[in-house]
């Protein structure tokens, strides 16, 4: 028995090691990302976008009404859906281009390779990129919902349609950095997915097939989820179901570099 129990000590070692070197070696990258994020002015303005438009939408809302009201055009309605679509889906898609243009930087530089043979492994490095952009979208779209004030949420259900929304970062920064090979395919694919994202808004609540179909987009969930806490009824189902569809697509992403590795 004691020979067994320093058998499982001598193999639990080496796993002890390789996870502290992991970590050191993600902790690491912080600091380089935000050098790099500071160099790409590009880069810099969509990530702190978001912030700049929640006090500007805040203030002209009540003019813009006002002014649709004069030319009899009931633009209120439209307030709190325009709040969801641009703090809930757009601001964590933002976030996730920023991180998805870095690590699409590091797969033409050849940074994956070089990855790939370290304790890290391509595959964690990719999740905790995902991660982290994840991680960012969250406490932004919260803070753009609160202060853009066109969504009068309360706390919690403002911090759980931000919850639902940030995964969206992950996917997106996984599929510009898997899918796309150049600035000049990842640029196309975000104004086509810009556009597809955008599209269940316009659609939601009128009824008919498309109102369905559009439930294959991953903005749908958080947008569905949103519109059920408007009227009242229970958003949690919608909320874990936008969390899970972008949690698989992140995972077809991983699937897709590994099977491109053992091509």
């Amino acid at each position: 028995m004691r020979r067994r129990g320093m058998a499982g000590t001598e193999s639990g070692a080496p796993n002890n090691i390789r996870t502290a070197a992991t970590i050191r070696a993600l902790a690491r990258m912080a600091p380089l990302d935000l050098r790099r994020l500071a160099r790409d002015e590009l880069l810099s303005w969509m990530a702190v976008l978001p912030l700049a438009v929640a006090p500007v939408l805040r203030l002209a809302a009540p003019g813009l009404v006002g002014a649709l009201s004069h030319l009899g055009l009931d633009a209120g309605s439209w307030l709190e859906p325009l709040g969801a679509v641009a703090f809930a889906v757009i601001t964590p898609v933002l976030i996730g281009t920023v991180v998805g243009f870095m690590l699409l930087a590091d797969k033409e530089d050849g940074t994956w390779r070089a990855v790939a043979v370290t304790p890290v492994s391509l595959r964690g490095y990719l999740v905790w990129r995902a991660g982290l952009a994840v991680g960012l979208a969250g406490p932004l779209a919260l803070l753009g919902l609160r202060v853009g004030g066109l969504n009068d949420l309360g706390w919690g259900a403002g911090a759980g349609l931000a919850l639902a929304g940030a995964p969206l970062a992950g996917a997106t920064a996984m599929a510009i950095a898997v899918f796309t090979d150049s600035t000049i395919q990842a640029v196309t694919a975000i104004k086509l997915g810009f556009v597809l994202l955008v599209l269940p808004a316009f659609v939601m609540g009128r009824g008919g097939p498309w109102s369905l179909l559009t439930a294959v987009v991953p903005s749908w969930w958080p947008l569905r989820a949103h519109a059920a806490i408007l009227d009242g009824q229970i958003w949690q189902p919608w909320a874990a179901g936008a969390v899970a569809i972008s949690a698989a697509l992140a995972a077809a992403c991983l699937c897709r570099t590994a099977c491109a590795d053992a091509g």
